[in-house]
């Protein structure tokens, strides 16, 4: 019975399993495709687009290259950049908070991170190339995100150690603290409500604006000087309205995370121009701890109300997707997982688009990438291809 049992599941997974091989390339390649997305004009019909040592020299419809470069014809295949995911929690090791303390901006990811973690390798198999792990919100200040890429060698992988500050502008910090009771726990602390995490931020920014005497106050006071960006999760209008409030008193540009509820205040948002990072969207019903109203459309309402605005959370192309099906236009709903966390997180000089001197990150499709039905052929990083094929099959990327 134990032998039958074990042939089944064997056979099974040997049926069902897929995994990522990492394909030895030529260190200059040319490839041509039916379409490329350069996300820096129009798309290129056909296109090719020229890597290098895991640089892209060169893009356009015919370019020049030297006698002994491999040429690549990838027939009907549409190149994009690697989708960016702007916020992550992928790869962090043992937790993503610092939950002792209310205010930790000294707290860094970049010190975190378990680079063998199998979800990097599922967020590659969907065509993120690059993510921002963020600290997460149990902390009003929470810390510094890193920007890392999701494949290739640690030594190689991080594009961005000092990234955002994050600041956790929503219920989340509140929740499961106590007051009032024997000091015997960490949740014996501040803040029990929204007023609360206002107060704490205020308090923080108010230290580190007039150089009191405050822990990482520094810190703080260069990334309201602008120095790196900030981000904060705030769901709510509320929230939301909060967060513009504070913005304006401290002078700083904020970047919204989460942003469920954004699209009933878009007009004021794109006034104050405050992007949004979206995500991760939904069909079900209340979205986030919160359970903040759903609404299928929320990228369309903030395009047409000129919200910058970019998709996270896993799953970026399925997010893609659905955001173009209920109303963003399919232009923005490709920018929306490549340039512009690019832009967000201030590493569009590395990736991001298809240009010379960026990096060689890019998905290849079999079609619409925006069709629900369309494929991913394989990622590349670097330079690197790393295709997806059947346990057993034949990778044609080895032979090319």
């Amino acid at each position: 019975m134990k032998l039958a049992f074990s042939i089944f599941w064997g056979a099974l997974f040997a049926v069902l399993a897929f995994f990522w091989t990492d394909s030895s390339q030529a260190r200059s390649i040319l490839y041509k495709a039916a379409i490329v997305h350069t996300m820096t004009g129009n798309p290129l019909q056909p296109g090719e687009v020229f890597v290098q040592d895991g640089k892209i020299v060169a893009v356009g419809k015919s370019v020049v290259v030297p006698s002994d470069t491999k040429v690549v014809d990838l027939g009907d295949v549409t190149l994009l950049p690697g989708f960016i995911d702007a916020y992550s929690q992928v790869g962090l090791a043992g937790g993503s908070d610092e939950s002792t303390r209310e205010v930790t901006p000294g707290f860094s990811t970049a010190n975190v991170i378990d680079w063998k973690d199998v979800n990097f390798r599922e967020a590659l198999a969907e065509g993120t190339t690059t993510l921002a792990a963020s600290p997460g919100t149990q902390n009003v200040i929470a810390g510094i995100s890193c920007v890392i890429k999701t494949a290739g060698t640690a030594s190689m992988r991080m594009i961005q150690s000092d990234g955002a500050l994050l600041l956790s502008l929503c219920s989340d910090p509140a929740q499961g603290n106590r007051s009032r009771s024997r000091p015997d726990s960490i949740y014996i602390r501040q803040p029990t409500n929204r007023m609360g995490v206002v107060w704490i931020l205020r308090s923080a920014f108010d230290h580190a604006s007039r150089n009191l005497p405050f822990e990482s106050g520094a810190m703080i006071r260069e990334s309201l000087q602008g120095k790196r960006p900030v981000f904060s999760v705030s769901r709510t209008t509320y929230d939301l309205n909060s967060l513009l409030a504070l913005g304006e008193e401290f002078s700083f540009s904020p970047v919204a995370v989460g942003g469920h509820e954004a699209y009933k205040m878009a007009p004021r948002l794109s006034k104050a121009k405050v992007p949004v990072i979206l995500g991760p969207l939904s069909t079900g019903g209340g979205q986030g701890p919160e359970e903040t109203e759903p609404i299928w459309n929320q990228a369309g309402i903030l395009s047409r109300a000129g919200v910058e605005l970019a998709l996270a959370g896993g799953n970026l192309l399925t997010q893609a997707r659905f955001a173009h099906r209920f109303g963003l236009t399919r232009e923005l709903a490709l920018k929306a997982v490549t340039r512009q966390p690019a832009e967000l997180l201030r590493v569009a000089d590395r990736i991001g688009s298809l240009a010379p001197g960026l990096d060689a990150d890019l998905v290849a499709f079999d079609g619409d990438p925006l069709e629900f039905t369309t494929a991913i052929r394989w990622v590349m990083v670097d330079g690197i291809i790393y295709e997806q094929q059947e346990e057993g099959g034949s990778n044609e990327e080895n032979d090319l």
